[in-house]
């Protein structure tokens, strides 16, 4: 089945649920006065079943995610991603902070390399790409509602609007921040972590313990455009929010790195780069 969540779960709601958002009933988005067939559903788990249904049937999605509200000097350090992906062909190209690709055959990397026979790509074989995958999304994680709308998660309202002048509803979702990481931490047999329980903490002293974010989906179902209010860093005065907009089925045209440029990694080599990313990440 193909879910939902866009790079925004990658952004939102991965690592700490990640992200939140809340958007006010008028910002840019009137409700509509013409008469709509589009029916609310009035919890989360009856939205998932809704959106899923509808996007078992799309072939491409388009979605690109922006950060807003954040200083300029910190634009170039932050996730924003322009992703096309074909879920029939398993094939997505991504750019951004980061360029990638792939497909079932592996995962492609804008290399970094220098020198007269460096070549623009790398590619990691389908052997040692999953953890790759896991770092930059694959199909399925951008389009996971299991992760957009984790155990935790509650509709607080909804209302008719027009977004872009298509009849759609918006959602406003909270997402019990604690309740989401113990679910998670029972999931995986193990227990939340003393850095992820002092995080809780601090955000219940901030009350920022619930996340809230808004939603709105098309007649229907499928998800249009995702607001997430990012939990600031502490240097940061702005309210940074987290945007990811989605296009259904516009049959972007996906290339693949040609072979002339792309240099495949030999599984040591494939394993030392992981190596080397998840220090990076902190995970080792």
């Amino acid at each position: 089945m193909r879910r939902l969540s866009a790079a925004m779960a990658a952004v939102a709601v991965t690592g700490l649920v990640g992200a939140c958002g809340t958007q006010s009933p008028s910002d840019g988005n009137e409700p509509s006065e013409e008469p709509s067939e589009i029916t609310p559903v009035a919890s989360v788990s009856e939205l998932k079943k809704t959106a899923n249904a509808a996007m078992d049937k799309a072939q491409t999605v388009r979605i690109e995610t922006n950060t807003l509200g954040a200083p300029p000097d910190y634009q170039g350090m932050l996730p924003n991603l322009d992703c096309a992906l074909d879920f029939a062909e398993s094939l997505q190209r991504c750019s951004g902070m980061v360029e990638f690709a792939a497909d079932s055959e592996g995962f492609y990397l804008e290399s970094g390399e220098t020198g007269p026979e460096a070549k623009k790509w790398i590619k990691v074989p389908s052997g040692k790409s999953d953890v790759f995958r896991e770092m930059f999304g694959s199909p399925e994680q951008y389009t996971d509602l299991g992760e957009l709308l984790p155990e935790g998660s509650r509709i607080e309202g909804s209302e008719r609007v027009e977004l872009d002048g298509k009849k759609a509803l918006r959602y406003d979702v909270i997402v019990d921040l604690e309740k989401h990481l113990q679910n998670k931490a029972e999931e995986n047999g193990v227990e939340v972590g003393p850095e992820r329980r002092e995080r809780i903490k601090k955000l219940k002293e901030a009350n920022k313990e619930d996340l809230d974010y808004t939603m709105w989906v098309d007649s229907s179902g499928r998800p249009l455009k995702v607001i997430v209010d990012a939990p600031e860093p502490e240097e940061f005065k702005n309210d940074l929010r987290v945007e990811a907009l989605y296009s259904w089925d516009e049959q972007p045209e996906i290339k693949l790195p040609p072979d002339e440029d792309t240099r495949e990694l030999t599984p040591s080599e494939a394993e030392e780069l992981k190596q080397v990313m998840l220090s990076q990440q902190g995970q080792n």
